[in-house]
């Protein structure tokens, strides 16, 4: 075995150990987090920002094959690790608002490798199938820093949101982005401002059309792969 080869095959297992990594962090962000964190101190900030980091380092990892590609992915999410880390010279105000801008523009690069990961040629392997779940969960996580964003931007954009310490804790926008991308719409929660309904009626649709396509395109996955293995045999 050559050396180029050994060094796909350990690039290779590093990417199936970051893809459960991710989906491990994911995990912990919708579902946990907004159980044990129940305030939003500086503290609990902080380890948000230590998961949103570790999130955007395993997806990449996991998601990236060719080495060029890599570098320059891993390089856009290095900066906006380092802007998302420097909000914190001004925790407040414009601080809070970049901070949230750069989570939003650095999950949806995420996303972006995801997509092509789940969408792209190739049969259905637990990598994908671990990365159309992955996407799904980073949609939601994405809306929740967009409707955080926009309560920042137009106060009183949303009815029914509790406040801790006259701030609103993050698990709550989490709860609302997931409420709304399921379509379950409990109404404890509803947005009154444009730009809150525009962004809850956007992920609504995503909700309801994205297990369809993902679905539809890991069946004629399966299908194609099939076929040509029958082909060649």
């Amino acid at each position: 075995m050559t050396y180029i080869q050994r060094w796909l095959e350990q690039a290779t297992r590093l990417r199936n150990f970051g893809m459960v990594i991710l989906l491990a962090l994911l995990i912990i962000t919708v579902f946990i987090v907004p159980v044990v964190v129940t305030s939003s101190s500086v503290i609990d900030q902080i380890s948000q920002d230590v998961l949103l980091s570790s999130i955007l380092v395993s997806g990449v990892t996991a998601a990236s094959d060719r080495s060029k590609v890599f570098e320059w992915i891993a390089l856009v999410v290095l900066v906006a690790i380092v802007v998302r880390w420097m909000g914190w010279l001004s925790p407040s105000g414009p601080g809070l608002a970049i901070r949230d801008g750069v989570g939003i523009l650095s999950l949806t690069l995420l996303c972006a490798i995801m997509g092509v990961k789940v969408f792209g040629a190739g049969t259905v392997t637990r990598d994908r199938i671990g990365g159309a779940v992955a996407l799904y969960m980073l949609v939601g996580l994405i809306w929740a820093d967009a409707y955080q964003l926009v309560s920042i931007m137009v106060p009183a954009s949303f009815t029914g949101i509790p406040a801790h310490d006259g701030s609103v804790d993050r698990a709550t926008w989490v709860y609302f982005s997931f409420v709304s991308l399921t379509t379950t719409g409990y109404g404890d929660i509803a947005p009154v401002a444009r730009a809150a309904r525009s962004l809850a009626n956007l992920e609504g649709l995503i909700g309801q059309l994205y297990p369809a396509i993902v679905l539809a395109r890991l069946v004629s996955s399966q299908v194609s792969g099939g076929a040509s293995g029958e082909n060649q045999s």
